[in-house]
C-alpha cells in the first residue's frame, strides 16, 4: 500500500478547524491574566446582585475576547513544535501501511490453508491416516511373524518330544513337555493366547504330560514289586527293586507309530521324577508301603521280626534288590534301634543309590538326587519311624517306679544313637530330633506314666466293692506325727478328728498312693516333680467324682457305709494336712506341698453325706413317729398299742444306729449325730402332746408311759461325760451329757412327770423355777388339758401367766 501525502498547510487547517471546535475544553493558564481576571470577574459576580443584560452582553463579549486569545496562544504552541509532529504523524502511517500488509497476507495464508478440497490442512489429515493405517499393518505383520516364530520354537519342541520317545528317553522328552508348556504359557501377544493353534498345542501338550506320566507309573509298576504274605511261606512282607527296567510300547499322540520297547536304569528313572518334579508323587506307594509293612510291624513287634537286607548289591553291576520282613515269634533280634537303622541304610543306599555316581547322577556341582529324595521323601519316612518309636516302644519302656529311670540310661543312648546316623544320612535334620526330645524330658514322661498309673490304680480302688475297715488309732501307732491317745473321747479336736474312729481300706490305700508319689516327686527334677503332685491332686478329684456317682445307692441305703465314707472323706482330708510338715523342704520345684483346694472339698462332701444319712434316718424317724397318730385317744387300747409300736420303732431305730456308727464315727462326731436325731424326735413328741386339748387321767397316765419307752436312748450317752467336760470347760457342772447334745431333752422328762404328777407338785416344781423349760403359754395349756376347771386351776393359772420365778429360773439356767 502506497504512503498517503499529507502537505504541512492541510496539516494546520486540519488542527484549526479542531481547534475552532473544541475551544472550551482547553486548559486553565494562571500564566494569562486576562484568564485570571475573567475568572475573578465571575467569582465576584455569584455574590453581586442580579445584572443587567448589558452587564451580560458586556461579559459575553469578554469571554469571548479571552477565548480568541487562548485559541491564539494554542495555534502558536502548535506552530512551534510543528516539526517533530509532522514527523510523527508520517512514521504512523507507514506503520499503518505495513500492518494493512501483512493482513492481507494473513488473510491470503489462512484462505490456502482451510480449502476443504487443496488446503495445506487436508494434506497433513490424509497423510496422518495414511501413516496411522500403515503402521497399524506393520504391527499386526509383526505380530504374525512373533506367533509363527512362537508356534515354530513349540513345533520343534514337539518334534524332539517324539524323537526321544522314539529312542524311550523319558527325562529328555520330560523336559520337552516341560519347556513346551512353559513356552505356551508365556506367548507374546493377545493374539497368540487366545489362537485356536495355542489352545490345541497346549490340548496335545496336555496329552504327552499324561503319556508321559503313564509311563512313568509303568516305569515305577516295572521296577517296584510288593509281595504281601501268603499261606505258602512265613514271609511277612518284601521289597523288591529291579534295577534294569523294561519301557513299555507307547503310542504317541501326533504320530501313528508306537515307540520301541527298550529299557532304562534304575538311577535314570530316579533322575527323571527328581527332575519333573514328581518323585514324592510317584513314589508316595514306596512310601507308605515302607512305613506301614516294615517299620511298623518291625517297632511294634520287635521282638518277633525279622528284618533280611540283600547288603551285598554292587549297583553298577547289579539287576536288582530286596528286602523282606518275616515273622518269627520269640527270635527277633532284640535290637530295635540296629534294625530300624539297617533299614534305613538299605533306602540310602540301595533306593536312594548314594554309593553310585555318575556325570549325570549325583553330580558333586549340583544337589545329588540322592540328597533330594533323601530330604523330601526320605524324611517323611525317618519322621513317621521316629514317631513310631516315641509312642510304641519309648512310651512303654518308661519305667513305672524311681529305680528304673537309671535303667532307662541305655535305650535313651541307642535311641540318640539312632537319630544322630539319621541326620548323618540326611534323613533327619537337627530340627526333628524327636527321640532325644523324648528321652532329654524321661522324668517328664515318667510323671506322666506314673500319673496314668496312679489314676488308674487309684480308679480301681476306688471302684471296687470291698468296704474292709481297719482302725485309725492302730495306723496312728507308726505315725510320729500323731500322739498317743487313751481311751474312748480323748481327742485333740472333738469336732473333727476321726483318730477313734474307723475308716475303709480304699482311704488307707489311697493315702498310702498319695505319701509314696510325693516321696517319688522328691528325687526328680524341678520339671517333672510338680507333675506328680499334680497327678496326687487328680486322684483325689477323681475320689471326690466317682465314689459318690459309682457307689451311691450303696451309700443312700446302707447308713453305716455312709457314715464310714464321711470317715474316709475327713481321714484323707487329716493325713493331706499333715503333708507340709512331713515333706518339710518340700519337692523339687515346690517350696511347700499343700492341698488348699482338696482339703476343704474332702471336709464339704463328707458333711454333704453326713447330713444325707442323718436326714434320711430323720425321715424314717419321723415316718415311725407318724404311727402313733399324734398320740390322740391313747386311752383306747387300740391307739395306745398303735402309739406303742411308734415308740419302741423309735428306740430300735436309735439302737440300731447306735450299734452301726458307734464303732465308725468319732465320738465326738457319734454323740452329735445321735444327739440330732433324738433331738428332732424329742420335738416332735412334745408338740404334738402340748397340742391335744383335753387329756384324761387315764390318758395322762398311758402319755407318761409312751414316752418313758424313749427314755431307753439314754445309754446311748453314758459315755459322752468326758467330752462334755471337754468341751464346756469351767462351765461343766458334773450334769447328764445327754443335755449337751439333746437340748429338748431335759423339757421331754419335765413333760413325762407333769404328765404323772399332781396340780399341787407341778406348782411346787413351777415355785421352785424346775419348769423353766416350759413358757408359760404352753404350760398353761398343759395345765388346761389335764386339769378340769376350777378356782384352784384359775388361780394358779394366773399366777404360772405372771412368769417364772426370776432368781430361782437364772439358778436352774
Amino acid at each position: 500500500m502506497a504512503p498517503t501525502a499529507v502537505s504541512p498547510h492541510s496539516f494546520t487547517r486540519s488542527v484549526l478547524a479542531h481547534l475552532s471546535s473544541d475551544t472550551t475544553q482547553l486548559p486553565y493558564s494562571p500564566s494569562h491574566p486576562s484568564q485570571t481576571t475573567t475568572a475573578a470577574s465571575l467569582d465576584s459576580s455569584l455574590n453581586a446582585p442580579p445584572a443587567t443584560s448589558d452587564d451580560l452582553v458586556q461579559t459575553v463579549a469578554t469571554i469571548d475576547t479571552e477565548i480568541q486569545a487562548i485559541k491564539a496562544q494554542v495555534y502558536k504552541k502548535l506552530l512551534a513544535n510543528y516539526g517533530a509532529f509532522s514527523e510523527a504523524f508520517e512514521y504512523t502511517l507507514e506503520i499503518k501501511d505495513k500492518i494493512d500488509d501483512l493482513l492481507e497476507q494473513a488473510d491470503s495464508m489462512a484462505s490456502r490453508t482451510t480449502d476443504p478440497e487443496n488446503g495445506l490442512r487436508q494434506t497433513v489429515m490424509s497423510a496422518l491416516v495414511e501413516h496411522h493405517e500403515i503402521s497399524h499393518r506393520v504391527q499386526e505383520n509383526n505380530r504374525i511373524m512373533e506367533g509363527l516364530e512362537h508356534f515354530s520354537r513349540v513345533g520343534d519342541i514337539l518334534s524332539q518330544y517324539e524323537a526321544f520317545m522314539d529312542s524311550g528317553k523319558i527325562l529328555e522328552a520330560g523336559h520337552c513337555i516341560q519347556q513346551a508348556a512353559k513356552t505356551l504359557a508365556h506367548p507374546p501377544n493377545a493374539g497368540v493366547a487366545s489362537s485356536h493353534i495355542t489352545r490345541s498345542l497346549t490340548d496335545q501338550c496336555a496329552r504327552m504330560t499324561e503319556a508321559i506320566d503313564q509311563m512313568l507309573d509303568d516305569l515305577i509298576a516295572n521296577a517296584i514289586h510288593y509281595q504281601h504274605p501268603t499261606d505258602d511261606n512265613n514271609t511277612q512282607f518284601k521289597l523288591t527293586i529291579s534295577y534294569d527296567i523294561k519301557v513299555p510300547p507307547l503310542a504317541l499322540p501326533r504320530s501313528s507309530m508306537n515307540s520301541a520297547p527298550g529299557s532304562i536304569r534304575w538311577h535314570a528313572l530316579i533322575r527323571a521324577l527328581t527332575l519333573l518334579d514328581v518323585a514324592r508323587e510317584k513314589l508316595r506307594p514306596l512310601q507308605k508301603f515302607l512305613i506301614r509293612h516294615v517299620l511298623q510291624p518291625l517297632i511294634e513287634h520287635h521282638n518277633d521280626a525279622v528284618i533280611l537286607i540283600d547288603n551285598s548289591t554292587n549297583y553298577a553291576s547289579a539287576t536288582g534288590t530286596s528286602l523282606s520282613l518275616e515273622q518269627d515269634p520269640g527270635h527277633g533280634s532284640g535290637d530295635l534301634f540296629r534294625d530300624v537303622l539297617s533299614v534305613f541304610e538299605f533306602i540310602h543306599r540301595n533306593i536312594f543309590l548314594n554309593d553310585y555316581s555318575s556325570p549325570e547322577f549325583n553330580a558333586e556341582e549340583f544337589s545329588s538326587d540322592t540328597e533330594i529324595l533323601t530330604h523330601f521323601l526320605g524324611r517323611n519316612i525317618a519322621k513317621e519311624a521316629c514317631a513310631m518309636i516315641s509312642k510304641s516302644y519309648l512310651s512303654q519302656a518308661v519305667p513305672s517306679d524311681i529305680n528304673g529311670l537309671q535303667d532307662f540310661a541305655s535305650i535313651a543312648l541307642a535311641a540318640t544313637h539312632l537319630e544322630d546316623e539319621l541326620i548323618a544320612l540326611g534323613f533327619l535334620t537337627e530340627a526333628d530330633r524327636e527321640l532325644r526330645e523324648f528321652v532329654e524330658n524321661i522324668d517328664i514322661h515318667y510323671t506322666n506314666n506314673k500319673r496314668d498309673t496312679l489314676l488308674k490304680q487309684g480308679r480301681a480302688v476306688i471302684m471296687s466293692e470291698d468296704f474292709k475297715t481297719i482302725q485309725v488309732k492302730d495306723l496312728d501307732k507308726d505315725d510320729d506325727l500323731e500322739k498317743e491317745s487313751d481311751g474312748w473321747g480323748r481327742i485333740a479336736d472333738t469336732d473333727t478328728d476321726v483318730k477313734e474312729s474307723c475308716i475303709s481300706l480304699k482311704a488307707k490305700q489311697l493315702v498310702d498312693m498319695i505319701l509314696s508319689t510325693l516321696h517319688e516327686a522328691g528325687s526328680l527334677s524341678e520339671n517333672a516333680s510338680p507333675h506328680l503332685y499334680n497327678a496326687t491332686c487328680s486322684l483325689i478329684d477323681l475320689y471326690r467324682a466317682l465314689m459318690p456317682v459309682h457307689h451311691a445307692r450303696t451309700l443312700t441305703n446302707v447308713p453305716a457305709l455312709a457314715i464310714l465314707f464321711y470317715n474316709d472323706c475327713m481321714y484323707i482330708a487329716r493325713e493331706l494336712e499333715k503333708v507340709p510338715a512331713r515333706l518339710e523342704d518340700g519337692i523339687p520345684g515346690m517350696d511347700e506341698v499343700q492341698y488348699d483346694d482338696s482339703i476343704p472339698a474332702l471336709k464339704t462332701l463328707a458333711k454333704k453325706w453326713l447330713d444325707i444319712q442323718v436326714q434320711k434316718q430323720r425321715e424314717e424317724l419321723m415316718e415311725s413317729i407318724d404311727g402313733a397318730g399324734e398320740f390322740r385317744d391313747c386311752s383306747v387300747d387300740n391307739n395306745f398299742d398303735a402309739c406303742e409300736r411308734s415308740m419302741k420303732q423309735v428306740v430300735l431305730v436309735f439302737k440300731h444306729l447306735g450299734k452301726a456308727w458307734k464303732s465308725t464315727l468319732s465320738p465326738m462326731t457319734f454323740y452329735k449325730v445321735l444327739g440330732q436325731l433324738l433331738n428332732e424326735v424329742s420335738k416332735r413328741v412334745i408338740k404334738e402332746l402340748e397340742e391335744l386339748n383335753d387329756i384324761s387321767e387315764k390318758e395322762s397316765h398311758k402319755l407318761a408311759t409312751l414316752c418313758g419307752l424313749l427314755f431307753e436312748c439314754e445309754d446311748q450317752f453314758d459315755s459322752a461325760g468326758p467330752l462334755v467336760e471337754a468341751a464346756k470347760g469351767d462351765a461343766y457342772d458334773d450334769e447328764d451329757p445327754i443335755y449337751f447334745f439333746v437340748p429338748t431333752w431335759q423339757k421331754f422328762q419335765l413333760l413325762a412327770d407333769i404328765l404323772e404328777l399332781s396340780f399341787a407338785e407341778i406348782m411346787t416344781r413351777f415355785r421352785a423355777g424346775q419348769l423353766h423349760m416350759f413358757e408359760e403359754g404352753e404350760l398353761s395349756d398343759l395345765i388346761c388339758a389335764i386339769f378340769a376347771d376350777t378356782p384352784l386351776r384359775k388361780h394358779n393359772l394366773e399366777e404360772i401367766e405372771q412368769g417364772h420365778p426370776v432368781a430361782l429360773s437364772h439358778h436352774a439356767h
